[in-house]
C-alpha cells in the first residue's frame, strides 16, 4: 500500500496501545533475527557488535530499540550508541518503554545516549558528525522516521542521516520498515541502507524507482499482523508459499504422480546452461525428466545427470536443435505434463523455426526462458505459460524503450495482453498474471552470476510439471524458493567465493521454515 493507505489500515488493525506494543515486540524480535542473518552475508563474525541506533520519537524508533535489546539478549552486542533526534520527553509512550527496557538490559557501561537536538543547538552539526562518524560501528539501525514522513526532513534528523551516509566507518546499515526520507513523497536526503526490513504492511515506495538506490536488499518480515486476508492488486510473497513443498508426500504414489517434464534446450556452444536447468529440475520434486538435446551432446551430458532420460535430437550445423526433429516431438508430447524451452539453446535460425512449429502443436504448460524469449516465438503460445525474462529481455519482448517509469503496470499489461505469467527477474522480482503483481524479496546479489537464471528455469518448469494448471502460483513459489536458496548459501559462504551451482545444495535447507527462537 501507499504510506497513506498503510497508515489508515494499521490504525484499524492496531486500535489499542496493547496491540501496538505486541506488534512492536514481534517486530523487534524479527528484526534482530533478520539482522543477524543478513550480517552473515559478509564474512565478519556477528558477535560483540558495536551498534549505532538512530532513534526517532515514533514506533520505528521503538522497533529499533527492541531489536537492539533482543540482539543483546542473544549475547551479540558489545556496545550501543543511541542518537536521539528528539528529547527523551518527546518520545511516544511505547518508544519510551522500549528505551527503558534497553537501559535496564545494557546498563551505563555498554550504553551511551546522545541528544542530537541539544548537540545541534550547541555546535551546529559538528557535534553530531563527531558522534556518528568518528567511531566505527558494525551495525547502524535507522529508526528515525516512518510512513508518516512528509518532506522536507527537519533538523537534526537531516544532519544525522547525512552524517551516517557519508561515514566510512559503518559496516552494515539497516532501515526499519523504510529508509528515513523515503515516503509517498521523497526527500533529497534519504538514509542509504544495505537492507530494509519491511514490517507489517509493505509500503509501495520501497519497491519503486525512488527507493531503488536507498533501500538496499528488501526483506519482508511477516510478524503475524493480519488475521484475515485483504485483497490488493499488489502483494508480497511470504514464506508460507513454500508450505506445500514441506509436507510429507503420500505413500501410494508412483513417479508419474509428480509430472513428466520435457526440456527442449541446449546447444554445442552452451551445454552448461542446459545441464544446470536439468539438475535444478531434478532437485525440484518432479517425477520424470526427459531432455531433448542435440545428438552430439547426449552421451557426454547423460552421466552428469543420470536420473534424467536423454533423447538425442537432430542438430543444425552450428550444434543447435534442428527443426527436422519435430517428428520426435509428435511422438513424445502426449507424455509431457510441461515443457521447458530456452536454456543454452542459442539463436540458430532453424532452432527458432523449431520452437515456433513446436508451440503450434503444443497446448500444454510451458516455461520459456533465455534464447527462446523472442516475440516471434511467443506469438504461438497456446496453453498455460510462464516467461522468465530479466529486464533487458523484458524490454525486448515487450518492445519498450530505455526508460520504464511504472514497471508494475508494464509487467501487468504484458502478461494480460499475451495471456502469460511474467516473472521479471530483479532484486525485487515481479510476478504477474495480468490481474495482480506479486513481489518477491528473497535472494541477494549472489544471484547476479551466469547460470542463476538457468537454475530458476529448471526449478520453475519442474514445479509446473507437477501443477500444470497453476502457472501463477508456481511462478511465485519457484522465485521465492530460488531466492531463499541463495540466502541460505550467502549465510553459509558469503557472496564472493561461491559458484552458481552451489545453490543446488541449498534447495533442501531453503525449505526449512525460518526460526525465531532464542537459538
Amino acid at each position: 500500500m501507499s504510506c497513506e493507505e498503510a497508515q489508515a489500515y494499521e490504525s484499524e488493525l492496531l486500535d489499542s496501545d496493547d496491540k501496538v506494543w505486541r506488534a512492536m515486540l514481534s517486530a523487534g524480535k524479527a528484526l534482530a533475527r533478520g539482522i543477524l542473518e543478513e550480517y552473515q552475508f559478509s564474512r565478519y563474525e556477528a558477535t560483540e557488535l558495536n551498534t549505532l541506533g538512530l532513534i526517532g520519537k515514533g514506533h520505528n524508533g521503538g522497533d529499533a530499540l527492541l531489536a537492539i535489546a533482543d540482539l543483546d539478549r542473544l549475547g551479540r552486542v558489545n556496545s550501543v550508541v543511541l542518537a536521539l533526534a528528539d528529547a527523551r520527553s518527546a518520545l511516544r509512550p511505547n518508544t519510551l518503554k522500549a528505551l527503558e527496557i534497553l537501559e535496564d538490559n545494557l546498563g551505563s557501561e555498554k550504553l551511551q545516549i546522545v541528544d542530537c537536538q541539544a548537540l545541534l543547538e550547541q555546535s551546529d552539526e559538528t557535534g553530531i558528525r563527531k558522534v556518528l562518524t568518528e567511531s566505527a560501528y558494525d551495525i547502524c539501525i535507522d529508526g528515525l522516521l516512518g510512513m508518516q514522513f512528509k518532506p522536507p526532513m527537519r533538523s537534526p534528523a537531516k544532519e544525522m542521516v547525512a552524517a551516517v551516509n557519508e561515514s566510512k566507518g559503518i559496516r552494515f546499515r539497516v532501515a526499519v520498515d523504510m529508509p528515513s526520507g523515503l515516503g509517498d513523497e521523497t526527500d533529497k536526503v534519504v538514509f542509504r541502507a544495505d537492507v530494509t526490513f519491511a514490517t507489517g504492511i509493505f509500503k509501495k515506495p520501497i519497491a519503486g524507482v525512488a527507493g531503488s538506490f536507498s533501500t538496499g536488499s528488501i526483506r519482508y518480515l511477516d510478524i503475524g499482523l493480519f488475521d484475515k486476508y485483504r485483497d490488493s492488486p499488489t502483494r508480497v510473497i511470504t514464506d508460507s508459499s513454500l508450505d506445500g513443498l514441506r509436507s510429507r508426500r503420500p505413500a501410494n504414489v508412483e513417479k508419474r504422480t509428480y509430472g513428466h517434464l520435457f526440456i527442449v534446450a541446449g546447444s554445442r556452444k552452451m551445454p552448461g546452461a542446459l545441464i544446470m536447468s536439468v539438475k535444478s529440475a531434478l532437485l525440484s520434486g518432479v517425477g520424470l525428466v526427459t531432455v531433448c538435446v542435440p545428438e552430439s551432446l547426449a552421451a557426454h551430458l547423460a552421466p552428469m545427470a543420470p536420473e534424467a532420460m536423454w533423447l538425442p535430437w537432430p542438430e543444425t550445423r552450428s550444434g543447435g536443435l534442428a527443426s527436422r526433429g519435430l517428428d520426435l516431438f509428435d511422438q513424445i508430447q502426449a507424455k509431457a505434463s510441461a515443457i521447458l524451452l530456452g536454456p543454452g539453446m542459442g539463436d540458430d535460425v532453424d532452432t527458432v523455426s523449431l520452437l515456433i512449429e513446436l508451440l503450434k502443436r503444443w497446448s500444454g504448460s510451458t516455461v520459456i526462458d533465455a534464447d527462446a524469449l523472442q516475440t516471434r516465438v511467443m506469438y504461438w503460445i497456446q496453453g498455460p505459460c510462464i516467461v522468465t525474462p530479466h529486464l533487458g529481455e523484458f524490454k525486448r519482448i515487450a518492445q519498450l524503450g530505455a526508460n520504464i517509469r511504472d514497471i508494475d503496470a508494464q509487467v501487468k499489461d504484458y502478461a494480460k495482453s499475451n495471456s502469460v505469467v511474467v516473472a521479471l527477474k530483479s532484486s525485487v522480482t515481479r510476478i504477474s498474471d495480468g490481474n495482480h503483481v506479486f513481489l518477491n524479496t528473497t535472494g541477494n546479489s549472489m544471484l547476479a552470476r551466469g547460470g542463476s537464471g538457468d537454475l530458476l528455469a529448471g526449478m520453475t518448469a519442474a514445479l509446473l510439471a507437477q501443477s500444470p494448471q497453476d502457472p501463477l502460483g508456481i511462478a511465485c513459489k519457484a522465485v521465492h524458493w530460488h531466492g531463499r536458496a541463495a540466502d541460505v548459501l550467502a549465510v553459509r559462504k558469503g557472496q564472493v567465493a561461491v559458484e552458481t551451482t552451489e545453490l543446488l545444495g541449498c534447495y533442501s535447507d531453503a525449505l526449512t521454515p525460518p526460526r525465531f527462537s532464542d537459538e
